[in-house]
């Protein structure tokens, strides 16, 4: 395995790459950057274990821009080069506007595929053609046989990104992976990234990649060390009275999230804290994606 880099200059990336990285402000890579570049940048498979916000999106992305300029520009009815896989269509989303702030400058171009959303639009984008594809497993699939599986393929596909492996696994995406994996060309380099590694995911590890590098930044734990973690335990007509509790300790420290386990639940939550005052959003599979981003718009800014 090639040496941890050091700073951005050492990675082997073009110069309008370090321009960028410049410009954005990046001055060094960070812990899981300077392990899983080189590592990706030799040609190898690699597992990278590390929590979001680590910087493992630039990781695979910087060795991917590279990866795809020293291949052939794509012909007419040629698909993407570089097939990134993630769970959610809000990750999906930042992947994209990540790798828009490359794309430009290098004269590439990328198309994000995911569900809850109009998919003629999607169609048409890659039907123009792009060297990157950042998806949902389940759209993708749905892309590959429309039209008779004219509107893109994946015959041009050597650079593969699973991105936060571990929650694909949880959500029941495994059959998807493996299904778009079964069309990708032996002889492709895989990325894969995950904030955890449990034993379920070793045996799809060992199915997709091939001798692959393992970097590990922190520990494999379920559970991320910078989380604390309290267990209370209530009657269900206590649950509601406790949370109160709980946010008006924290209402001064910031926003606050609450998971709850099915939609109904969040409205009828929604509801209630609203009546109680407070300044908050549901946010769940059935509302429209357009709301649902504006929603995470609103969050982010502390609206």
């Amino acid at each position: 395995c090639p040496k941890p880099i050091k700073s951005w200059a050492q990675c082997g990336v073009t110069k309008k790459e370090l321009e960028v990285l410049k410009k954005l402000g990046y001055e060094k890579p960070t812990p899981i950057q300077c392990q899983a570049i080189p590592a990706i940048m030799s040609g190898r498979d690699l597992i990278g274990i590390a929590k979001t916000g680590s910087g493992k999106t630039l990781a695979f992305l910087l060795p991917m821009f590279r990866h795809i300029l020293d291949q052939p520009p794509l012909a007419d009815g040629d698909g993407p080069i570089a097939l990134i896989m993630t769970p959610t269509r809000e990750l999906c989303m930042q992947i994209g506007r990540d790798s828009k702030k490359f794309t430009k400058s290098l004269g590439l171009s990328h198309v994000c595929v995911y569900g809850g959303t109009g998919i003629s639009e999607q169609i048409a984008e890659l039907k123009r053609g792009a060297e990157i594809i950042v998806c949902t497993p389940g759209r993708m699939i749905d892309m590959l046989a429309a039209n008779s599986g004219r509107v893109t393929n994946l015959r041009r596909v050597t650079y593969v990104v699973l991105d936060e492996a571990d929650r694909m696994f949880d959500m029941g995406f495994e059959p998807q992976v493996m299904r778009i994996m079964e069309n990708v060309r032996p002889d492709r380099q895989t990325v894969l990234f995950s904030a955890t590694f449990p034993r379920q995911m070793e045996a799809l590890a060992r199915r997709i990649l091939t001798r692959p590098v393992e970097v590990q930044v922190g520990g494999r734990s379920i559970v991320c060390k910078d989380v604390e973690q309290h267990v209370v335990v209530l009657e269900e007509d206590q649950k509601f009275y406790k949370l109160l509790e709980i946010l008006g300790h924290y209402q001064d420290k910031g926003s606050a999230i609450i998971f709850v386990d099915k939609q109904e639940n969040a409205d009828t939550l929604l509801k209630d804290l609203m009546k109680a005052s407070y300044s908050c959003m549901s946010l769940h599979g059935g509302i429209d994606q357009c709301d649902r981003d504006s929603t995470i718009l609103d969050f982010k800014a502390g609206r």
